[in-house]
């Protein structure tokens, strides 16, 4: 049973349960003007908007990833999702994204790991 969240808590989640909305449903989350996003398995380390939507969302697209929300925790200014994706093939991946949320209540940087 997912916890009572903080409204950005909230948005993610709603994110999230939404995911296949894409970029789209994603700028619904309110987010700093220069968050960033790292993705150290593939390497994607990418800065703002612009670079989130074209290098992650493409990536995504790309792979044919289908999220699933397992758990979603939230303990001071993190938001920590545990995630299934699943790709095209129908390979399953158990991904930990863990939001920083900066002092305005926006994300100000991610890490999937």
């Amino acid at each position: 049973m997912m916890k009572t969240l903080s409204p950005i808590g909230e948005a993610i989640r709603h994110y999230k349960l939404n995911a296949s909305g894409g970029y789209e449903e994603w700028s619904k989350v309110a987010r700093a003007p220069d968050y960033r996003m790292h993705v150290p398995s593939m390497g994607f380390d990418v800065t703002g908007h612009d670079e989130v939507r074209d290098v992650i969302f493409g990536w995504l697209t790309d792979i044919g990833a289908e999220q699933e929300l397992v758990d979603i925790v939230e303990f001071g200014a993190s938001v920590t999702c545990y995630l299934h994706i699943k790709d095209k093939e129908g390979v399953v991946l158990d991904i930990v994204e863990v939001f920083q949320i900066d002092e305005e209540g926006r994300v100000a940087e991610i890490w999937a790991l």
